[in-house]
């Protein structure tokens, strides 16, 4: 069968998928679709051929990048929310939602922790874990005082939000919403709270709801279970439909992530898992698998601050990516290079390539938590305000803090008077000083002819949503990734999958033999994959003075000329160096 036919069969059995998912008449459907399945293009064509206008329709996922990124390309369609922010809105239209909260409240994202110090305060006992708590859906009298805090505060955190409207939805102090069309992405990573807001939605709207449980990452982090879309894909309610192909990785990493899986059910691992194909599609991804046919696997024969070896290779690396290929990745908006670490590797390998010269982004989703100046910006407005005075309370612990708050346990006390005069009148007096930030304006405009790669670093989960050119995925040991080789949990094969699958172009995974005078194992993750999709690169001090050698004087080895090949011919002579097994490595360390 000719290539062009192999490409008409697969671009059918595309279209019939979609077409499966366009043409049901179910007010409930559930696509379960693997990493760069092609989800924003679905939800594209189904708001297309949707009744109503922009605000009859909503698009509802879980972080806030993931939300920016489905406004950018959905937004003049449908409105584009978090659940969060969603639930917010209710909150503000909805005076029997939010209760006795203020119709000003704010949302601030910490509150918990102040209020989960606050019980400690005035019970004199650790605080329950309210978080925990609202997420399964409690309702009790730690809740309450939660609840109560929360209006003294005049303010909600996100988790908080979302219980509010939750218990008000069900309790049916007001109608829920009714929509033209609900899109969910994500589902995986939402929590039993959460689950329960979009149940009511899908009571009142159609509803399309996507997914994939190889993806779920927030258990830990968010009480997230995969647990929901595997009910609804067997529960029968739903009706289910499957995205096939991948239209983001090349071939290898698409056939990685399968070895991936195949193994994972050898070991019995990833029970009660959604069976889905994932396929490599040629039609867009052809010539990206032509021309990086290998995975890099990188081992540095040290790490540590003096000999930064993974900070130095990625450097180079990326001082090698193509013209077009950053140029693609701006017009894209997404990264050049995507940097997935964490610690002791991270902080690291930042400031390598921080002074190699490149600008790097280190944002988190979850950054904007309560400081000390959000808490004069708050007093500067309003002096009497109970969330300002805790925030600095927060940040400057006096010896009177206990007391002070003890003073507020009826929520009727102010905070401002409940601290010394003398106190009061010198924070007051910072606060009418204090100058609010400027708004920030955008990133300098690269010079005429100049090219700078973006490049982010980010961990597992932070990397949830994102996909970049070249992926670097870093510090894949045993005793790390996995915590423990001989009890293999399911979330770090999850975690494993998602960090190749952010790869648009090429992958390097990179590990090393001796971090800071510890001897390190290579993650048995490695050996999960076919060795032949593979291209082991040893990097150690000759390496480095062989680059030295061959790159052009005053560049040591940091940035070669874009477009170079030197490393690629470096990695395919590196080709006959096999790894050890996990083994192998293992008597290594013991010898």
């Amino acid at each position: 069968m000719s290539e062009e036919a192999d490409y008409s069969a697969e671009e059918a059995e595309l279209q019939a998928a979609i077409e499966a998912v366009l043409a049901s008449s179910s007010r409930k459907k559930l696509v379960i679709a693997g990493p760069g399945t092609g989800k924003t293009t679905l939800f594209k064509r189904l708001l297309e051929l949707s009744p109503g206008g922009r605000d009859e329709r909503i698009v509802l996922t879980f972080i806030n990048t993931l939300k920016d990124d489905l406004e950018d390309d959905l937004g003049e369609m449908a409105q584009v929310y978090t659940l969060h922010s969603y639930c917010l809105g209710l909150l503000y239209r909805h005076p029997a939602l939010r209760g006795p909260l203020s119709e000003d409240f704010t949302c601030r994202p910490g509150l918990a922790g102040l209020i989960a110090d606050d019980y400690k305060f005035i019970h004199g006992e650790d605080a329950p874990r309210f978080v925990g708590k609202m997420r399964a859906l409690a309702d009790d009298d730690d809740m309450r005082f939660y609840l109560e805090r929360g209006v003294y505060y005049a303010a909600a955190d996100f988790d908080d939000a979302v219980y509010r409207a939750y218990q008000g939805l069900k309790a049916g102090h007001v109608p829920v919403d009714s929509f033209q069309l609900v899109l969910i992405d994500e589902y995986q990573d939402f929590n039993a709270m959460e689950a329960g807001v979009i149940d009511a939605l899908a009571e009142t709207s159609p509803i399309v709801i996507a997914g994939d449980d190889d993806q779920a990452l927030y258990s830990q982090l968010r009480d997230a279970s995969w647990d929901h879309i595997r009910l609804l894909n067997d529960a029968g309610d739903y009706e289910v439909h499957k995205l096939p192909f991948c239209m983001r990785c090349p071939k290898v990493v698409v056939d990685a992530v399968n070895d991936i899986i195949t193994r994972a059910n050898e070991l019995d691992r990833l029970a009660g898992r959604i069976d889905k194909p994932y396929k490599h599609f040629p039609p867009v991804k052809g010539s990206d698998s032509a021309k990086y046919p290998r995975i890099d696997e990188v081992e540095t024969t040290v790490q540590r601050q003096t000999a930064n070896y993974m900070g130095q290779y990625i450097a180079q690396a990326i001082g090698q990516i193509p013209d077009d290929e950053i140029q693609e990745s701006l017009n894209g908006g997404y990264p050049t290079a995507l940097v997935i670490v964490a610690q002791p590797y991270r902080d690291q390998i930042v400031r390598y390539l921080e002074d190699a010269g490149y600008e790097v982004d280190t944002k988190r989703d979850s950054e904007g938590r309560l400081t000390r100046e959000t808490g004069l910006a708050i007093l500067k407005s309003n002096a009497e305000s109970n969330l300002g005075w805790r925030i600095i309370l927060a940040a400057d612990r006096p010896a009177f803090l206990g007391d002070a708050v003890r003073a507020t346990a009826d929520n009727l006390t102010l905070l401002a008077d409940s601290v010394p005069v003398d106190y009061r009148k010198h924070v007051l007096a910072e606060a009418e000083a204090y100058e609010l930030p400027q708004q920030t304006e955008g990133a300098a405009p690269q010079g005429e002819g100049e090219l700078r790669p973006s490049i982010k670093v980010t961990s597992f989960e932070g990397a949830k949503g994102l996909s970049a050119q070249h992926v670097y995925m870093v510090g894949l040991h045993d005793g790390e990734l996995p915590h423990d080789p001989q009890s293999i949990k399911d979330l770090e094969i999850c975690k494993f999958i998602v960090g190749l699958t952010r790869t648009r172009k090429k992958c390097t995974l990179i590990h090393t033999r001796n971090f800071a005078g510890g001897w390190k194992v290579a993650s048995c993750f490695l050996d999960w994959i076919d060795p032949t999709r593979l291209a082991h690169l040893r990097v150690d001090a000759d390496y480095w003075r062989q680059r030295a050698a061959d790159d052009a004087p005053g560049r040591g080895g940091v940035a070669l000329t874009r477009g170079s090949s030197r490393l690629a011919s470096l990695a395919a002579e590196a080709q006959n160096i096999r790894r050890p097994t996990h083994w192998q490595w293992s008597e290594y360390k013991r010898s």
